[in-house]
Protein backbone atom coordinates (compact mmCIF):
# COMPACT_ATOMS: atom_id res chain seq x y z
CA UNK A 1 0.00 0.00 0.00
CA UNK A 2 1.38 3.55 -1.11
CA UNK A 3 0.48 6.36 1.69
CA UNK A 4 0.48 9.77 0.71
CA UNK A 5 2.74 11.65 2.91
CA UNK A 6 3.29 15.57 3.45
CA UNK A 7 7.05 16.10 5.01
CA UNK A 8 7.10 20.01 6.44
CA UNK A 9 10.52 21.05 4.43
CA UNK A 10 9.78 24.60 5.73
CA UNK A 11 13.61 24.67 7.82
CA UNK A 12 15.11 23.77 3.76
CA UNK A 13 13.95 27.47 3.23
CA UNK A 14 16.73 28.97 6.00
CA UNK A 15 20.90 27.69 5.49
CA UNK A 16 20.81 24.27 5.98
CA UNK A 17 20.89 22.82 10.06
CA UNK A 18 20.97 19.74 11.63
CA UNK A 19 17.40 19.48 10.69
CA UNK A 20 17.49 20.79 7.47
CA UNK A 21 20.17 17.67 6.90
CA UNK A 22 17.97 15.15 8.74
CA UNK A 23 14.90 16.55 6.25
CA UNK A 24 16.43 16.02 3.21
CA UNK A 25 18.51 12.82 3.76
CA UNK A 26 15.20 11.32 4.76
CA UNK A 27 13.36 12.83 2.04
CA UNK A 28 15.55 11.28 -0.56
CA UNK A 29 15.64 7.96 1.29
CA UNK A 30 11.96 7.94 1.44
CA UNK A 31 11.77 8.70 -2.42
CA UNK A 32 13.13 5.87 -3.50
CA UNK A 33 10.50 3.80 -1.37
CA UNK A 34 7.33 2.34 -3.18
CA UNK A 35 5.08 2.58 0.08
CA UNK A 36 5.49 6.70 0.07
CA UNK A 37 4.00 8.75 -1.82
CA UNK A 38 6.05 11.99 -0.24
CA UNK A 39 4.93 15.72 -1.08
CA UNK A 40 7.08 18.66 0.97
CA UNK A 41 5.76 21.48 1.99
CA UNK A 42 7.90 24.75 2.47
CA UNK A 43 6.27 27.93 3.96
CA UNK A 44 3.66 28.36 1.53
CA UNK A 45 4.43 26.11 -1.49
CA UNK A 46 4.61 22.59 -2.07
CA UNK A 47 6.54 20.47 -4.34
CA UNK A 48 5.87 16.51 -4.98
CA UNK A 49 9.24 16.09 -6.68
CA UNK A 50 12.08 14.67 -4.68
CA UNK A 51 14.07 16.59 -2.21
CA UNK A 52 17.52 17.61 -3.67
CA UNK A 53 21.16 18.84 -2.35
CA UNK A 54 20.71 22.40 -3.60
CA UNK A 55 19.07 24.99 -2.16
CA UNK A 56 15.52 26.02 -3.15
CA UNK A 57 15.48 28.91 -5.55
CA UNK A 58 15.27 32.34 -3.81
CA UNK A 59 13.27 35.12 -4.20
CA UNK A 60 14.48 37.48 -6.89
CA UNK A 61 16.59 40.76 -5.83
CA UNK A 62 14.15 43.03 -6.43
CA UNK A 63 11.63 41.11 -5.12
CA UNK A 64 13.11 40.30 -1.96
CA UNK A 65 14.36 43.94 -1.47
CA UNK A 66 10.81 44.87 -1.62
CA UNK A 67 9.51 42.16 0.92
CA UNK A 68 12.51 43.77 3.36
CA UNK A 69 11.41 47.55 2.90
CA UNK A 70 7.72 46.84 3.75
CA UNK A 71 7.73 44.51 6.81
CA UNK A 72 8.43 46.62 8.99
CA UNK A 73 5.50 48.56 8.42
CA UNK A 74 3.55 45.66 8.38
CA UNK A 75 1.10 44.84 11.80
CA UNK A 76 0.59 42.06 13.07
CA UNK A 77 3.49 40.39 10.43
CA UNK A 78 4.16 37.37 12.31
CA UNK A 79 0.20 36.49 12.88
CA UNK A 80 -0.64 36.97 9.67
CA UNK A 81 2.66 35.06 8.19
CA UNK A 82 1.29 32.50 10.28
CA UNK A 83 -2.28 32.36 9.12
CA UNK A 84 -0.95 32.43 5.49
CA UNK A 85 1.04 29.33 6.45
CA UNK A 86 -1.68 27.66 8.06
CA UNK A 87 -4.50 28.36 5.37
CA UNK A 88 -2.03 27.29 2.62
CA UNK A 89 -0.55 24.05 4.35
CA UNK A 90 -4.49 23.04 5.18
CA UNK A 91 -5.59 24.10 1.70
CA UNK A 92 -2.60 21.44 -0.07
CA UNK A 93 -3.33 18.55 2.81
CA UNK A 94 -7.06 18.63 1.33
CA UNK A 95 -6.35 19.26 -2.16
CA UNK A 96 -3.03 16.64 -2.23
CA UNK A 97 -5.51 13.65 -0.36
CA UNK A 98 -2.31 13.45 2.03
CA UNK A 99 -3.13 10.51 4.15
CA UNK A 100 -0.44 10.95 7.17
CA UNK A 101 1.74 14.67 7.89
CA UNK A 102 5.35 13.99 9.59
CA UNK A 103 6.87 17.09 10.74
CA UNK A 104 10.39 17.04 11.37
CA UNK A 105 10.83 19.61 13.33
CA UNK A 106 9.25 19.20 16.98
CA UNK A 107 5.89 21.14 16.52
CA UNK A 108 3.32 20.54 13.87
CA UNK A 109 0.60 23.40 12.20
CA UNK A 110 -2.59 22.63 12.05
CA UNK A 111 -3.64 19.63 10.13
CA UNK A 112 -6.58 17.22 10.13
CA UNK A 113 -4.77 14.20 9.16
CA UNK A 114 -2.76 11.28 11.37
CA UNK A 115 0.52 12.84 12.05
CA UNK A 116 4.12 11.49 13.05
CA UNK A 117 5.94 13.92 14.85
CA UNK A 118 9.59 14.17 15.09
CA UNK A 119 11.77 14.79 18.52
CA UNK A 120 15.27 15.19 17.65
CA UNK A 121 16.09 16.07 21.53
CA UNK A 122 15.54 17.47 24.70
CA UNK A 123 18.24 20.10 25.20
CA UNK A 124 15.61 22.79 25.53
CA UNK A 125 14.78 21.81 28.36
CA UNK A 126 18.25 20.15 30.12
CA UNK A 127 19.64 23.01 28.32
CA UNK A 128 17.77 26.03 28.22
CA UNK A 129 20.42 28.64 28.40
CA UNK A 130 21.42 26.75 25.07
CA UNK A 131 18.77 28.22 23.34
CA UNK A 132 16.93 31.88 22.24
CA UNK A 133 14.43 32.20 24.77
CA UNK A 134 11.81 32.57 22.23
CA UNK A 135 12.50 29.20 21.09
CA UNK A 136 12.23 27.73 24.30
CA UNK A 137 8.68 29.49 24.78
CA UNK A 138 7.59 28.31 21.28
CA UNK A 139 8.21 24.24 22.56
CA UNK A 140 7.21 25.13 25.81
CA UNK A 141 4.06 26.02 24.80
CA UNK A 142 4.05 23.38 21.48
CA UNK A 143 5.71 20.31 21.94
CA UNK A 144 3.90 19.19 24.94
CA UNK A 145 0.32 18.99 22.78
CA UNK A 146 2.10 17.67 19.76
CA UNK A 147 3.52 14.74 21.82
CA UNK A 148 -0.46 14.25 23.29
CA UNK A 149 -2.00 14.25 19.89
CA UNK A 150 0.28 12.46 17.60
CA UNK A 151 -0.25 8.99 15.86
CA UNK A 152 3.32 8.28 16.56
CA UNK A 153 6.58 10.13 17.85
CA UNK A 154 9.79 9.23 16.14
CA UNK A 155 13.27 9.74 18.16
CA UNK A 156 16.67 9.65 17.05
CA UNK A 157 18.06 7.65 19.46
CA UNK A 158 17.09 4.82 23.04
CA UNK A 159 18.76 8.01 25.09
CA UNK A 160 16.43 10.36 23.67
CA UNK A 161 13.39 7.85 23.56
CA UNK A 162 13.28 7.25 27.88
CA UNK A 163 13.82 11.01 28.01
CA UNK A 164 10.64 11.71 26.18
CA UNK A 165 8.71 9.22 27.81
CA UNK A 166 9.77 9.85 31.61
CA UNK A 167 8.96 13.61 30.63
CA UNK A 168 5.75 12.96 28.93
CA UNK A 169 2.80 10.66 29.46
CA UNK A 170 2.66 9.26 26.23
CA UNK A 171 2.32 5.36 25.76
CA UNK A 172 5.75 3.55 25.12
CA UNK A 173 4.06 1.84 21.88
CA UNK A 174 3.78 5.24 20.10
CA UNK A 175 8.17 5.93 20.81
CA UNK A 176 10.08 4.65 17.66
CA UNK A 177 13.88 4.87 17.42
CA UNK A 178 15.00 5.98 13.81
CA UNK A 179 18.50 6.11 13.61
CA UNK A 180 20.17 8.81 11.76
CA UNK A 181 22.13 7.81 8.56
CA UNK A 182 25.54 9.01 7.59
CA UNK A 183 25.75 10.31 3.97
CA UNK A 184 27.41 8.86 1.21
CA UNK A 185 30.11 12.19 0.73
CA UNK A 186 31.99 11.17 4.19
CA UNK A 187 34.41 8.60 3.71
CA UNK A 188 38.10 7.47 3.73
CA UNK A 189 40.31 9.98 1.68
CA UNK A 190 43.81 9.48 0.69
CA UNK A 191 45.96 12.38 1.06
CA UNK A 192 46.01 12.94 -2.91
CA UNK A 193 41.69 13.29 -2.80
CA UNK A 194 42.24 16.21 0.04
CA UNK A 195 45.12 18.19 -0.62
CA UNK A 196 43.23 20.57 -2.47
CA UNK A 197 40.58 21.57 0.45
CA UNK A 198 43.03 21.33 2.86
CA UNK A 199 45.90 23.08 1.11
CA UNK A 200 43.48 25.81 1.17
CA UNK A 201 43.39 26.20 4.72
CA UNK A 202 47.33 25.96 5.24
CA UNK A 203 46.47 22.00 6.47
CA UNK A 204 48.49 18.58 5.81
CA UNK A 205 46.52 15.67 6.01
CA UNK A 206 46.79 13.49 8.82
CA UNK A 207 48.48 16.20 10.84
CA UNK A 208 45.75 17.97 12.71
CA UNK A 209 43.07 17.57 15.52
CA UNK A 210 39.74 18.55 14.45
CA UNK A 211 36.62 19.47 16.40
CA UNK A 212 33.35 20.37 14.43
CA UNK A 213 29.85 21.60 15.95
CA UNK A 214 27.82 24.92 16.07
CA UNK A 215 29.75 27.59 18.00
CA UNK A 216 27.28 27.69 21.62
CA UNK A 217 27.92 26.66 25.09
CA UNK A 218 26.27 23.25 25.25
CA UNK A 219 29.13 22.02 22.18
CA UNK A 220 31.18 22.89 24.96
CA UNK A 221 34.19 24.05 22.47
CA UNK A 222 36.00 25.92 25.32
CA UNK A 223 36.69 22.11 26.85
CA UNK A 224 38.52 21.20 23.92
CA UNK A 225 40.52 24.45 24.00
CA UNK A 226 41.46 24.36 27.14
CA UNK A 227 42.29 20.34 26.86
CA UNK A 228 44.69 21.15 23.60
CA UNK A 229 45.84 23.50 25.91
CA UNK A 230 47.39 21.17 27.65
CA UNK A 231 49.02 18.99 25.68
CA UNK A 232 52.85 19.20 25.03
CA UNK A 233 54.45 22.10 23.01
CA UNK A 234 55.63 19.49 20.57
CA UNK A 235 52.46 17.38 20.07
CA UNK A 236 50.37 20.86 19.37
CA UNK A 237 53.26 21.70 16.65
CA UNK A 238 52.84 18.67 14.87
CA UNK A 239 49.09 18.42 15.15
CA UNK A 240 47.03 21.85 14.95
CA UNK A 241 43.93 21.98 16.15
CA UNK A 242 41.49 22.72 13.96
CA UNK A 243 37.91 24.46 14.85
CA UNK A 244 34.52 24.13 12.30
CA UNK A 245 31.19 25.26 12.72
CA UNK A 246 28.63 28.02 12.08
CA UNK A 247 27.78 30.52 14.82
CA UNK A 248 25.28 29.49 17.64
CA UNK A 249 23.31 31.00 20.54
CA UNK A 250 25.71 33.23 22.91
CA UNK A 251 28.83 32.29 20.33
CA UNK A 252 30.34 36.04 20.96
CA UNK A 253 32.67 35.75 23.85
CA UNK A 254 34.28 32.15 22.39
CA UNK A 255 33.90 33.42 18.95
CA UNK A 256 36.27 36.33 19.74
CA UNK A 257 38.69 34.28 21.59
CA UNK A 258 38.67 31.62 18.56
CA UNK A 259 39.61 34.41 16.35
CA UNK A 260 42.13 35.54 18.57
CA UNK A 261 43.74 32.40 19.02
CA UNK A 262 43.59 31.45 15.31
CA UNK A 263 46.33 34.65 15.21
CA UNK A 264 48.63 30.85 16.35
CA UNK A 265 49.31 28.51 14.22
CA UNK A 266 48.31 26.10 16.74
CA UNK A 267 44.64 27.00 16.82
CA UNK A 268 42.73 27.63 13.20
CA UNK A 269 39.20 28.68 13.47
CA UNK A 270 37.59 27.89 10.18
CA UNK A 271 33.75 29.06 10.82
CA UNK A 272 31.36 27.31 8.72
CA UNK A 273 32.46 24.73 5.88
CA UNK A 274 30.35 23.00 3.08
CA UNK A 275 29.42 19.72 2.80
CA UNK A 276 32.33 18.85 0.34
CA UNK A 277 34.93 20.72 2.47
CA UNK A 278 34.20 18.93 5.75
CA UNK A 279 34.39 15.39 4.27
CA UNK A 280 37.82 16.53 3.60
CA UNK A 281 38.38 18.05 6.81
CA UNK A 282 37.04 14.57 8.58
CA UNK A 283 38.99 12.27 6.16
CA UNK A 284 42.29 14.56 6.82
CA UNK A 285 42.33 14.21 10.51
CA UNK A 286 44.53 12.35 13.04
CA UNK A 287 41.94 12.98 15.73
CA UNK A 288 38.24 14.05 16.23
CA UNK A 289 37.51 15.29 19.28
CA UNK A 290 33.76 16.05 20.20
CA UNK A 291 33.13 17.46 23.57
CA UNK A 292 29.02 18.14 23.65
CA UNK A 293 27.29 18.11 26.69
CA UNK A 294 24.18 16.74 25.62
CA UNK A 295 23.02 15.61 22.30
CA UNK A 296 20.10 13.54 20.40
CA UNK A 297 22.15 11.66 18.51
CA UNK A 298 25.37 13.12 16.97
CA UNK A 299 26.28 13.50 13.55
CA UNK A 300 29.60 14.83 13.59
CA UNK A 301 31.09 11.74 15.40
CA UNK A 302 29.22 9.37 13.16
CA UNK A 303 30.62 11.81 10.17
CA UNK A 304 34.34 11.78 11.55
CA UNK A 305 34.34 7.90 12.11
CA UNK A 306 32.83 7.22 8.85
CA UNK A 307 35.56 9.12 6.96
CA UNK A 308 38.24 7.07 8.85
CA UNK A 309 39.35 9.40 11.80
CA UNK A 310 39.45 7.59 15.33
CA UNK A 311 37.17 9.36 17.19
CA UNK A 312 37.55 10.91 20.89
CA UNK A 313 33.75 11.84 21.97
CA UNK A 314 32.28 13.19 25.06
CA UNK A 315 30.17 10.66 27.56
CA UNK A 316 26.85 12.17 27.54
CA UNK A 317 23.69 12.05 25.94
CA UNK A 318 23.14 9.71 22.97
CA UNK A 319 27.19 9.80 22.54
CA UNK A 320 27.71 5.91 23.79
CA UNK A 321 24.84 5.01 21.65
CA UNK A 322 26.21 6.24 18.47
CA UNK A 323 30.02 5.49 18.81
CA UNK A 324 29.88 2.57 20.60
CA UNK A 325 32.75 1.01 20.92
CA UNK A 326 34.68 2.11 17.64
CA UNK A 327 35.04 5.67 19.64
CA UNK A 328 37.10 6.57 23.88
CA UNK A 329 34.74 8.65 25.74
CA UNK A 330 36.13 10.78 28.05
CA UNK A 331 34.39 13.08 30.73
CA UNK A 332 33.29 16.63 29.56
CA UNK A 333 33.72 18.38 32.48
CA UNK A 334 37.73 17.32 33.13
CA UNK A 335 39.98 19.12 31.26
CA UNK A 336 43.57 17.24 32.46
CA UNK A 337 41.62 13.67 31.81
CA UNK A 338 40.64 15.05 28.12
CA UNK A 339 44.28 16.07 27.16
CA UNK A 340 46.05 13.17 28.44
CA UNK A 341 43.81 10.73 25.97
CA UNK A 342 44.44 13.44 23.54
CA UNK A 343 48.16 13.54 24.16
CA UNK A 344 48.15 9.54 24.27
CA UNK A 345 46.17 9.26 20.75
CA UNK A 346 48.25 11.61 19.19
CA UNK A 347 51.28 9.80 20.02
CA UNK A 348 50.04 6.30 19.41
CA UNK A 349 49.66 6.26 15.51
CA UNK A 350 48.94 2.73 15.83
CA UNK A 351 45.65 3.08 18.55
CA UNK A 352 44.44 5.81 15.83
CA UNK A 353 44.58 3.09 13.04
CA UNK A 354 42.81 0.63 15.10
CA UNK A 355 39.80 3.21 16.11
CA UNK A 356 39.78 4.55 12.24
CA UNK A 357 39.18 1.14 11.00
CA UNK A 358 36.12 0.43 14.14
CA UNK A 359 34.59 3.42 13.15
CA UNK A 360 34.40 2.70 9.82
CA UNK A 361 32.66 -0.30 10.50
CA UNK A 362 30.47 1.54 13.52
CA UNK A 363 29.60 4.06 11.01
CA UNK A 364 28.26 1.32 7.98
CA UNK A 365 25.54 0.32 10.40
CA UNK A 366 23.82 3.51 9.72
CA UNK A 367 21.79 4.23 6.62
CA UNK A 368 19.53 6.87 5.50
CA UNK A 369 17.88 3.62 4.29
CA UNK A 370 16.94 1.76 7.52
CA UNK A 371 16.22 5.75 8.89
CA UNK A 372 13.44 5.66 6.10
CA UNK A 373 12.58 2.04 6.77
CA UNK A 374 11.42 2.93 10.20
CA UNK A 375 10.42 5.60 9.73
CA UNK A 376 7.62 5.19 6.52
CA UNK A 377 6.57 1.84 9.17
CA UNK A 378 5.23 4.98 11.27
CA UNK A 379 3.49 6.21 8.49
CA UNK A 380 1.69 2.91 8.02
CA UNK A 381 0.99 2.58 11.81
CA UNK A 382 -0.13 5.99 12.06
CA UNK A 383 -2.98 5.82 9.09
CA UNK A 384 -4.20 1.80 10.35
CA UNK A 385 -4.39 3.67 13.60
CA UNK A 386 -2.31 1.42 15.22
CA UNK A 387 -0.35 1.75 18.40
CA UNK A 388 -2.82 4.05 20.76
CA UNK A 389 -3.29 6.68 17.16
CA UNK A 390 -4.24 9.87 18.39
CA UNK A 391 -5.53 12.48 16.04
CA UNK A 392 -6.38 16.38 16.89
Amino acid sequence: MTLRVALNATPLLAPRTGIGNYIAELALALAARSDVDLHTFYGHRWRHEAVGTAPLAQRGRLAQTLRDTVKPWVPFKRELRHLQQQVAFRSGLRRRRIEVYHEPNYVPISYDVPTVVTVHDLSWLRFPESHPADRVRWLERGLPRAIESAAAILVDSEFVREEVLQTFSVPATRVRVAHLGVGASFRPRLAGETSAVLGAFGLEHGAYVLSVGTIEPRKNVRHVLDAYARVPATLQDSFPLVIAGARGWRAESLERDLRRLALSERVRFLGHVDEDQLASLYAGAALFVFASLYEGFGLPPLEAMASGAATLVSNRGSLPEVVGDAGVLFDPQDVDATARLVAQLLDDPGRRTVLAKSGIERAAQFTWGACARATAAMYHAAAAGRGNVARL
